[in-house]
């Protein structure tokens, strides 16, 4: 799917307790958390924006605050579907940093055709929620869900369509599961960082 048809939300909304610091200003390569997961992104969407609860520091994109506050991811993803122009939606979390501009570019083409509204990798049996596509007709049942006192990503997507790229098949086209390593601890970091330097 071309990019101009795709959105990109990168979703930098977390607290960061186990970091002990905030995440999206932890360094990475020539930058940060933040800044490479923006990057990475632009490669991969025509628009990208930022979805935080937080102020940002030298925003590298459009800042979306949360519509819905204190609700965790799904609240983003409902803020990045409020503001999108584009049928389909690719979100990325700031806290997965080995994830490429590929493997995004990936999941949006599956979206081509789709007669379901999320796309989304599994990985060892678990949904990677903030690795993956959202069609804006989500938007309503997102809203229910929220005004409903929901805010468990996995459950409401029971109630969703969902085309899932099983492990697999990301592997045979290169996608390794360490690709979804979530950073949430300086160990993580420190493992992150091993892996990416021995690609």
């Amino acid at each position: 799917m071309p990019k101009e048809f795709i959105s990109g939300f990168v979703l930098a909304g977390g607290r960061s307790r186990r970091m002990g610091l905030d995440k999206t200003q932890i360094p990475w390569r020539e930058g940060t958390l933040l800044s490479h997961a923006v990057e990475v992104m632009r490669e991969a969407a025509g628009t990208v924006f930022i979805v935080s609860s937080r102020e940002i520091q030298a925003p590298l994109a459009p800042v979306l605050a949360d519509k819905v506050e204190d609700r965790g991811p799904l609240a983003g993803i409902h803020t990045a579907l409020s503001a999108t122009a584009t049928d389909w939606n690719v979100m990325l979390a700031v806290d997965l940093p080995l994830v490429s501009a590929s493997l995004l570019r990936f999941i949006a083409d599956a979206c081509s055709g789709a007669a379901e509204q999320v796309v989304i990798p599994r990985i060892q049996g678990k949904l990677q929620t903030l690795c993956a596509a959202y069609h804006r007709r989500v938007l309503a049942e997102c809203d229910a869900a929220l005004r409903n006192g929901e805010s468990s990503i996995v459950r409401f997507l029971t109630r969703i369509p969902m085309r899932t790229l099983v492990e697999a098949e990301l592997s045979d086209q290169g996608f390794p599961a360490e690709m979804f390593l979530n950073v949430n601890t300086p160990d993580d970091i420190i493992r992150a960082q091993g892996a990416a330097e021995s690609r």
